[in-house]
C-alpha cells in the first residue's frame, strides 16, 4: 500500500446513510489529505466544484440521482477524476453499467476497509505516477473480470470466456453454438448473455460470429 500517494488525495464519499459517512470519514481521515462526505449525488456535484476531489466513492442506489448517474456526470465533466462504485452483493447487475460509464473500480458492502484502502492506494499511485491519466484498455479488462466474479453463475462464465478470447483488436470470434459447446452451456443461456452485453454496449456485433469489445464504451 502506497500511503504516501494516498496522503496527496482528496476523496469525496457519497452515501445517503449517515452511519456509513461517519465510518468512512473516520477511516479515510487518517490516510488522505482531505475527506469530504455528502449524502446525495446533488450534494456531490456541488462538492466537486468546491473541493475538486481526486477520487470519488459513491453508493450506487440513492434517493434522487443514482450513483450511476453521478458517475456519468463526473466523467463528462472531468474524466481525470477517479470514480469507485459501491454496491451491495444484491446489486451486482449495476456493475456492468459502471463499466459502461468508465468507473475506475468498485467496492462491495459491507466494507472490507483493508481492501478499500488497497484499491484507493492503487488509484492514488497511478494518479501520482501517470499524471492522472485514464486507465488503459488492459486495466479496464481486469475491472470487468472482477465485476464478473460478483455476478456468478453461467452468465458470468460465458462473459469471462468472451473476455479471455479477445484478439489484439479486442475482437471476439465465435458463434453461439461454438461458445455453448466450449462451455457445455445451453444455447439459450449463451444467446441471453450475449444480448445483455450488446444491450449494455459492452459488445458490438460486427458480423455473424464476430464481436468487438468496447473497452471504452459510452452512450
Amino acid at each position: 500500500m502506497n500511503v504516501t500517494a494516498l496522503q496527496e488525495m482528496t476523496i469525496l464519499f457519497v452515501d445517503d446513510e449517515e452511519t456509513a459517512r461517519e465510518q468512512m470519514k473516520m477511516v479515510l481521515s487518517s490516510f488522505c489529505k482531505n475527506t469530504v462526505c455528502v449524502g446525495s449525488a446533488d450534494e456531490a456535484l456541488h462538492a466537486l466544484e468546491e473541493h475538486h476531489p481526486d477520487i470519488v466513492l459513491t453508493d450506487i442506489r440513492m434517493p434522487g440521482l443514482s450513483g450511476i448517474d453521478l458517475l456519468s456526470t463526473i466523467k463528462q465533466k472531468d474524466p481525470a477524476v477517479a470514480v469507485v462504485m459501491v454496491s451491495a452483493h444484491s446489486e451486482s447487475e449495476y456493475l456492468l453499467d459502471a463499466f459502461r460509464y468508465k468507473a475506475d473500480g468498485y467496492l462491495l458492502k459491507p466494507f472490507n476497509f483493508h481492501d478499500m484502502l488497497e484499491l484507493l492506494s492503487d488509484i492514488a499511485t497511478k494518479k501520482v505516477t501517470e499524471g492522472k491519466e485514464s486507465n488503459n484498455g488492459v486495466e479496464k479488462k481486469e475491472f470487468v473480470l472482477k465485476i464478473l466474479d460478483t455476478l456468478g453463475g453461467r452468465r458470468a462464465e460465458i462473459m469471462e470466456y468472451v473476455l479471455n478470447h479477445l484478439d489484439a483488436d479486442n475482437t471476439f470470434h465465435g458463434t453461439y453454438d461454438e461458445v455453448a459447446e466450449a462451455l457445455s452451456a445451453s444455447k439459450p443461456t449463451v444467446v441471453a448473455t450475449f444480448q445483455i452485453m450488446l444491450e449494455k454496449n459492452v459488445l458490438t456485433r460486427i458480423k455473424y460470429g464476430t464481436y468487438r469489445m468496447n473497452m471504452d464504451a459510452s452512450e
